[in-house]
């Protein structure tokens, strides 16, 4: 019960992330710098999101018809760590330090509670990308470097199988991001300085 709930609110975040991101995506396109930036940044926040629900229920489904050995699980939990902390990472420092400017701009406690939360939740995952990187990277490399070679083809053949699970996740949580871009891509009117310039 507790990772259905798990699953359904990143399900919400990464679904308004992309809704945000596509709200802005035109006007962003035509205004560039920060809010180009900003926008790029919910999109990835968004699929990395998904990708998360993707791959667990993979791993979920895998574990229960004992599709996958508890090496291959693991395998493929640590490859899809790897794939998705450095861009979520990446992405949630940007949309951090921005919700900081917000802040203070702003003064309100609306603001002020969403940089918290930001703040929280960009050091949370730092320090676990701290703890957990490096083993989680090597592990996946292992498996990767078995796949090419033909010492065992039994594991060689699991390990392919997990690579192309995760890879195939990924894809999904993009496709599904872009898509609900896509929806609501100039839903919001266009500034009068965006049409300004594409008229001149």
């Amino acid at each position: 019960m507790l990772i259905f709930l798990v699953l359904l609110i990143n399900c919400v975040i990464s679904f308004w992330n992309a809704k945000v991101s596509g709200k802005i995506w035109a006007e962003s396109k035509g205004i560039g710098g920060w809010i180009r930036i900003l926008a790029w940044c919910a999109a990835i926040q968004s699929a990395v999101g998904f990708s998360y629900v993707y791959i667990t229920i993979l791993v979920y489904v895998a574990n229960a018809f004992n599709i996958l050995s508890n090496s291959g699980l693991q395998f493929m939990v640590n490859l899809a760590y790897v794939f998705l902390i450095v861009p979520l990472l990446g992405s949630g420092i940007i949309i951090t330090i921005h919700s900081w400017i917000q802040a203070s701009r702003e003064k309100s406690l609306l603001s002020m509670g969403i940089a918290g939360w930001n703040t929280f939740a960009t050091a949370y995952n730092l320090y676990h990308a701290v703890q957990s990187f490096g083993v989680a990277f090597h592990m996946a490399t292992s498996s990767i470097s078995n796949i090419f070679s033909s010492d065992d083809d039994e594991d060689s053949d699991e390990d392919s199988v997990v690579l192309a699970l995760v890879v195939l996740a990924l894809l999904a949580g993009i496709m599904t991001t872009k898509i609900i871009i896509n929806v609501y891509t100039g839903s919001l009117p266009v500034s009068a300085a965006v049409r300004h310039q594409y008229e001149t």
